[in-house]
């Protein structure tokens, strides 16, 4: 079989002594050489001519390094040749992490670079290691985080590293409920932040939902409002309110599936929350029907009730019974 030698250069170290156009003309001489270089671990040399390859979590860390460590973060911590430094460990609520070989020190406050310092210098000042190499990840950022709450998908704190946009948010948790409101409040900086309300559009473009979101805002999703249809509907129930608007009484009978053949048109009732109560307001469904009156805009949470043509069948107690009955039964399905 025909060999093949490989000139290495007088006393130099095999690797970053050769050149990538002197290995590529080797290897164009003899195969084998490919195979060797692989065993070797010189094949990457070869793709040196084109760059190297650029780590995808790169921007993350350098995100995180400018970052505050705080209460309950989970920090993944690594130095190297040390295993018993290489642990993932919680910071307490008092802003400390117990470490092997180090004991307790207080990270809560510090960026992420300084805790690699800090940790580096422990351990010189212990003459434990005279150069580490420290590298630390924070998994998860509690105090850092986004939360999103309220109607979406996956409610919860998000690590957003850096600044988002809204609706990154809101797509990190999951996107919005079918429930979901188009008016969404974010607290800026926690609970006690300055607060911001924000129109979503209901076709659900992100185009006015780039509002910067930023670690440790708070970013509310609340359920959309309904209107209650009840009494003598051929589908009693409650409707969705388009964009947590408003509502005709006409379209709300539409959705309740018409008046029954029993129902009362005269003496349909409009149930509406009040500073001291419910108010009950009285429309002549019946002319809005004819174009004799103008129809009544809902608002969310308002109640339609409409009821018998005989009032006498409604009992002893009459209407407002027949009303405080179907408000219970309102409230009692949203308690459950």
């Amino acid at each position: 079989m025909a060999t093949c030698t490989i000139p290495f250069p007088n006393g130099e170290r095999l690797g970053n002594s050769l050149r990538s156009e002197q290995m590529s003309a080797m290897a164009a001489r003899c195969p084998l050489v490919l195979l060797v270089m692989g065993l070797l671990g010189l094949c990457p040399l070869f793709a040196g001519a084109q760059g190297p390859a650029k780590d995808l979590n790169d921007g993350v860390i350098a995100e995180q390094a400018a970052m505050s460590i705080g209460p309950g973060d989970l920090i993944d911590l690594s130095v190297y040749h040390v295993p018993e430094l290489v642990l993932k460990v919680r910071v307490d609520t008092n802003g400390l992490v117990s470490l092997p070989l180090i004991g307790d020190m207080r990270l809560a406050g510090m960026t992420v670079r300084d805790a690699q310092t800090q940790i580096a210098g422990k351990l010189v000042d212990l003459q434990l290691v005279k150069r580490p190499q420290v590298s630390l990840f924070v998994e998860e950022f509690v105090t850092q985080g986004v939360t999103v709450y309220g109607e979406v998908s996956t409610p919860g704190i998000y690590p957003l590293i850096g600044s988002h946009t809204l609706y990154d948010a809101i797509s990190a948790a999951g996107g919005l409920t079918a429930k979901a409101g188009h008016t969404v409040t974010v607290l800026h900086g926690g609970k006690h932040g300055p607060q911001e309300t924000i129109d979503l559009p209901s076709d659900g473009s992100p185009t006015k939902a780039r509002v910067r979101i930023s670690p440790g805002d708070t970013v509310i999703v609340p359920k959309t409002g309904v209107v209650y249809v009840l009494g003598e509907v051929n589908k009693p129930g409650a409707f969705l309110l388009e964009n947590n608007t408003s509502m005709s009484i006409m379209k709300a009978m539409a959705l309740g599936g018409s008046a029954t053949k029993l129902a009362s048109l005269k003496h349909v009732m409009v149930i509406r929350k009040g500073d001291d109560g419910l108010i009950e307001s009285e429309v002549r469904l019946d002319k809005i029907f004819k174009g004799e009156a103008p129809d009544v805009q809902l608002r969310a949470e308002d109640m339609v009730f409409v009821p018998l043509s005989n009032v006498k069948n409604y009992g002893a107690m009459g209407i407002q019974a027949a009303i405080q009955a179907a408000v219970y039964s309102i409230y009692a399905v949203q308690l459950h």
